[in-house]
């Protein structure tokens, strides 16, 4: 479950913004179904290893937006689900120039805020470029300097990404590979599986209108209906 900015009920949501109660809502439903939350980082380990994913749900904020902090966070607390933070490590507590509509970033002790609330971090890069665009040299800078930033920050080693804006292509995945990651997350819908590849696992893209009867249907769609992953290259993917 790949969310971006969870905002006030009272506010008009934009892409991939979702209502407090929408949040609240969505997640309830997962657990109705009988899924269980684990971190990212235990679906990821589960999937490197070949093992069963089945009835295992994440939940992962990308860009570490602060409406994540105040509106999702006490959620998350209340619930004591695992979560999953994707700060941006070059722009914290700064409006993102890569979401125009969001409010600021999380700061640096809000990030550790949530860490000591329960939240790992997760790879989501150094600038938020898309990495296609890069020279070999700066998506390896991109890559290591945020992985090893983040991993002080959480106090864990950070070995899993998801791709900026989902942008990737079979270069920046050796890329990847190399800089130390074991997994690469898209933005392209889906069920992960064993035996996906795993530079190019899926994710399902959140947002407010996924909600009742939709919601559900989503949740139980068979793995074979949802579109392959592909490369990604710049202008080609939505996502953040």
């Amino acid at each position: 479950m790949a969310y971006h900015d969870i905002i006030d009920d009272l506010a008009s949501p934009y892409p991939y913004a979702v209502r407090a109660s929408v949040f609240r809502e969505q997640v309830a439903m997962v657990g109705q179904l009988g899924y269980r939350f684990v971190p990212l980082s235990e679906l990821a380990e589960t999937l490197v290893a070949g093992g069963s994913t089945s009835g295992k749900a994440a939940i992962v904020f990308d860009d570490a937006l602060i409406g994540v902090h105040r509106n999702a966070l006490p959620v998350l607390r209340e619930r004591n689900l695992p979560w999953t933070l994707l700060p941006v490590t070059d722009h914290p507590g700064v409006s993102p120039p890569w979401w125009q509509e969001a409010d600021r970033t999380m700061d640096l002790d809000e990030i550790r805020e949530a860490v000591a609330a329960g939240a790992e971090l997760c790879g989501h890069t150094a600038t938020h470029l898309s990495l296609p665009d890069m020279s070999p040299g700066q998506v390896q800078d991109e890559l290591v300097r945020s992985r090893e930033l983040l991993s002080e920050w959480g106090g864990r080693e950070v070995v899993d990404l998801c791709y900026p804006f989902g942008h990737q292509n079979a270069r920046v995945r050796e890329l990847v590979r190399a800089s130390g990651y074991r997994t690469g997350w898209t933005f392209t819908n889906g069920r992960c599986h064993p035996g996906d590849e795993p530079l190019t696992l899926r994710r399902m893209a959140m947002h407010d209108e996924l909600r009742g009867l939709h919601w559900a249907r989503t949740l139980l769609r068979p793995r074979w209906t949802w579109p392959a992953v592909e490369d990604v290259e710049a202008g080609g993917g939505s996502g953040s």
